[in-house]
């Protein structure tokens, strides 16, 4: 089974991890309802022909909890401080197979990304409460609903308004792009 769609998320980097649990409180007191706790470990690969981070684009595998997918990610754009791209995921029997045949066409393997990631659901907006090791703690904000991006980031706002975050600092960048930084920082 696959998906297409244009993802329209916001991300907030919180100051502190202890601002994971005000959060939660904060969407439990506006009626949302918690959908799962889960580690996703994310390996992206690089693209045998083209340079994806020139290109603004991520192609990835991730497990979580014996389930495993394929994404892709195109490029970026910004519309009222979210992102919105388009993004294409095929659930997958198994992912050691996917990954033998990516590199046997030349993609390789650039780096993993692990996070521990609370499931939210507030009305049409999907909330996650992200512990990225080697980054800290994020908020992130992804509408669910029907309607174009420009409705999805009016929608989103509204709701990092209602949680007391919309003042902390924002970033489009992927945790892909901000551990690549990091990498190159400590080099």
């Amino acid at each position: 089974m696959s998906s297409r769609r244009v993802e329209v998320e916001a991300k907030i980097v919180l100051p502190g991890c202890d601002l994971l649990r005000v959060v939660e409180e904060r969407l439990r007191g506006l009626g949302a309802v918690h959908e799962e706790s889960v580690v996703e470990e994310d390996t992206y690969y690089q693209h045998p022909c083209r340079d994806f981070a020139e290109t603004d684009e991520a192609l990835r595998i991730r497990r979580v909890d014996g389930r495993y997918e394929l994404t892709y990610k195109g490029p970026k754009r910004v519309i009222d401080g979210s992102k919105a791209r388009e993004e294409i995921t095929i659930q997958l029997l198994s992912a050691s197979q996917v990954a033998r045949l990516l590199e046997a066409l030349g993609f390789r393997p650039v780096a993993v990304v692990r996070k521990r990631r609370d499931y939210y659901r507030l009305g049409d907006i999907a909330v996650s409460l992200d512990e990225v090791d080697g980054l800290g703690c994020f908020l992130e904000a992804e509408y669910r609903g029907e309607g174009e991006a420009e409705e999805a980031a009016r929608a989103i706002r509204e709701a990092l308004e209602k949680l007391g975050v919309a003042g902390y600092e924002t970033t489009t960048k992927s945790y892909l792009e901000l551990i690549l930084e990091a990498k190159r920082k400590d080099s």
